[in-house]
């Protein structure tokens, strides 16, 4: 495999061929997945007018005056509303960026779990097409997310379907982001995004084309995820990580845009059911290897692991206590 650039994959294929093309693309998603945690998609069939769209409402949000972005901020739940500055790794400086996060449109049918932060009602701003737009480009990259978790449910071995199964009350959210160019921020912020790891199953990434996006190559180096406008890019999160025993690689990756100009990213981070347990046994039929990979609640570790980082969120206690009260063994 080229160590240089991360791997680009034509998922056209999985998407509306037979069962020997789906497999080889989900051996090529598996063998990216377990060298890298990041590849590139073309053929993914999201719709062009849907990305361009999201786009254009993201440019149209991020130029309103700060007090009418502040009037729909985040009420430390992921939704809404981030404003610049406002995710930090204790100890360090920020990273120099905004964002406004919306969740998943349904909303679970059991009151507990509606309750729940991660199920909040994203705080729309009334701003002319912004929610359709948004919600229209959501549709797609959540339907692409569903396709490739096929595909890595197919490369594991597993039924076909698990991911959904697990993800029946999915509490994943789609942000727009805008980056201003480094030099705007310097003063305060070295990084757009500091180097970490996604929290989720799998993130879907649709990028301008300013770039900035680099990810930490199993060699040492860092690879620059250079943007191709017919592409989507994935990478590996923590629980998946966690989940496949740590078969999969979850990699490092930063943002520092030293484009001039503003630049603007919408990714998909794409998570289980709240109470999903993440027990490397139900996936790939082993126990943990590492004290690390003991089972735990995809809810309560995402929950915390934010509220460690956010300096407007209190660092406070996951709101589900513990993996005996699930309801779902996945």
């Amino acid at each position: 495999m080229n160590t240089t650039v991360i791997p680009t994959i034509d998922f056209a294929p999985f998407r509306g061929g037979d069962a020997h093309a789906r497999h080889a693309v989900a051996e090529a998603i598996g063998a990216a997945a377990e060298e890298y945690g990041f590849m590139s998609l073309t053929g993914h069939g999201v719709p062009a007018a849907a990305i361009d769209g999201a786009f254009a409402a993201a440019k149209s949000f991020f130029a309103l005056p700060e007090a009418e972005k502040l009037r729909v901020r985040d009420q430390q739940n992921n939704r809404g509303y981030i404003p610049m500055f406002d995710s930090q790794v204790p100890g360090q400086r920020p990273s120099g960026h905004e964002a406004f996060s919306m969740g998943h449109p349904a909303i679970p049918a059991d009151p507990a779990l509606a309750a729940l932060p991660f199920h909040s009602v994203t705080p729309f701003p009334e701003l002319a097409g912004f929610r359709q737009r948004l919600e229209a480009c959501y549709a797609g990259m959540f339907a692409l997310s569903q396709d490739v978790l096929r595909a890595i449910a197919i490369h594991l071995g597993a039924r076909e379907d698990f991911f959904a199964e697990a993800s029946r009350d999915t509490y994943s959210n789609m942000r727009v982001i805008h980056y201003p160019p480094q030099e705007a921020v310097a003063d305060v912020a070295d990084f757009g995004v500091r180097a970490h790891f996604d929290e989720g199953l799998i993130t879907l990434l649709i990028q301008d084309m300013n770039g900035g996006l680099a990810v930490h190559a199993p060699g040492g180096d860092w690879l620059p995820v250079v943007p191709n406008p017919s592409a989507i890019v994935v990478n590996i999160g923590k629980l998946l990580r966690h989940w496949t025993n740590g078969r999969y690689n979850a990699a490092l990756h930063q943002v520092i845009n030293r484009s001039g100009n503003e630049r603007y990213s919408i990714p998909l981070f794409v998570h289980p059911s709240f109470r999903t347990v993440i027990d490397p046994q139900a996936l790939v039929g082993e126990a943990p290897s590492r004290p690390e990979f003991a089972p735990i609640v995809a809810g309560d570790r995402v929950y915390a692991n934010f509220a460690k980082r956010r300096p407007s969120w209190k660092l406070a206690e996951a709101p589900i206590a513990a993996a005996a009260e699930a309801d779902a063994a996945y």
